[in-house]
């Protein structure tokens, strides 16, 4: 059984997706072509957002808003100790110092206390990923550090995801599709790699803000410091997201939340099924989540994993280390222990999940894992 299916598409939704991509090669528009402003402005439509601009990896899209801060040597920006190298690596590359905030037990995000007991004169930014496509409470982190700190979301992993925190909806099994809880950040960061709710077909990234003067900047940042030709403003970076992946994005974001919806359906059988094995920890998910991923928690789990996989299943490990023990951020942050996400790297097991998977594949994960329990 596979993992994931980078292109869960229908023949007719496939023709649509080739059409455009063919189109622009037909055209010669590849650089910032007509289809990327496009694409950006129905991206923001989608999100509820004034501003979108693409950009060649979600990586980048970190680097660049990073960049677009301005910050000096002195300033620190606090990061989670669960997420992908990423996240840390924007700041390591900007030369930027990294302070890490340990991650809520039973949710796995950034823990809103671990980063108020971090935060001092120095903190400049934070950048709250919202892990598995489950949403921070943005607003509450606003209200804990302020106007004077900015707030980079990295939402790689929740394109059209929904916050449940001020919701008010009393049938919290239910999403209420309203509450999105970004404009309280700066800026928000999203990836298109394949196998993202909206991948391309190669690497892709977007920045959305509200702010016109951010907006700008990272317009200019993208392209090599430059809106005109050989006038260089900024020391900018080649990130352009190209007009084909743009071409395909633009069609394929017709179908993310529908998509999302089918990932919540798949997800909600899990919690249920597995919620009563207590050797089993799953992840605390409000149902605004775009389910990105599907996580449990076990110990000894790589002896499961290698059961799973002897029985024909898929499942991957997000992810194996915490930020703080990755090699290469050693030269940005001091030695530190982060206790929960340590243990959560240790225990961590993504079991697939992905648009129009069978319930019938669902249910057998589900048998195999209890059969491993015994139960």
């Amino acid at each position: 059984m596979k993992f994931t299916d980078v292109n869960p598409f229908s023949k007719n939704e496939q023709s649509k997706i080739n059409k455009s991509l063919l189109s622009t090669v037909k055209k010669g528009d590849f650089i910032l072509g007509k289809n990327v402003e496009k694409f950006e402005k129905k991206f923001s439509k989608l999100a509820n957002v004034k501003y979108s601009v693409g950009c060649a990896t979600g990586t980048d899209a970190l680097i660049l808003s990073i960049k677009a801060l301005g910050l000096k040597k002195k300033h620190e920006v606090i990061i989670p100790g669960m997420s992908y190298i990423s996240t840390g690596l924007s700041l390591a590359l900007n030369k930027t110092k990294i302070c890490f905030a340990d991650i809520d037990p039973d949710t796995g995000l950034i823990s809103l206390k671990s980063i108020k007991n971090k935060i001092n004169k120095n903190t400049k930014a934070i950048i709250p990923v919202n892990l598995y496509g489950q949403k921070v409470d943005i607003k509450k982190l606003r209200s804990i550090i302020g106007k004077k700190v900015f707030i980079i979301e990295d939402s790689a992993q929740s394109h059209f995801a929904f916050s449940c925190y001020n919701c008010g909806k009393a049938d919290e099994e239910t999403c209420c599709k309203k509450e999105l809880n970004h404009s309280y950040a700066d800026l928000s960061c999203y990836s298109f790699y394949p196998s993202k709710n909206l991948g391309a077909y190669g690497d892709g990234g977007l920045i959305t803000t509200n702010n016109m003067n951010f907006y700008r900047k990272l317009k200019i940042l993208r392209n090599l410091g430059t809106i005109k030709k050989n006038v260089h403003e900024y020391e900018g970076l080649n990130s352009r997201l190209d007009t084909i992946q743009a071409s395909i994005l633009f069609e394929k974001v017709n179908y993310t939340k529908k998509h999302n919806d089918y990932r919540r359906k798949i997800s909600k059988y899990y919690d249920d099924e597995l919620q009563f094995i207590s050797e089993v920890k799953t992840t605390e998910t409000k149902p605004g989540s775009s389910r990105h991923l599907y996580v449990i928690r076990v110990k000894n789990r790589d002896r499961l994993l290698k059961y799973l996989q002897k029985n024909g299943i898929s499942s991957q490990l997000h992810y194996p280390y915490s930020l703080n023990r990755a090699g290469a951020l050693r030269g940005s942050v001091k030695k530190e222990s982060l206790p929960i996400s340590e243990k959560w790297s240790k225990e961590c097991l993504s079991l697939p999940v992905y648009p129009y998977m069978k319930l019938s594949d669902a249910e057998k994960v589900v048998k195999i894992i209890k059969k491993y329990f015994n139960y």
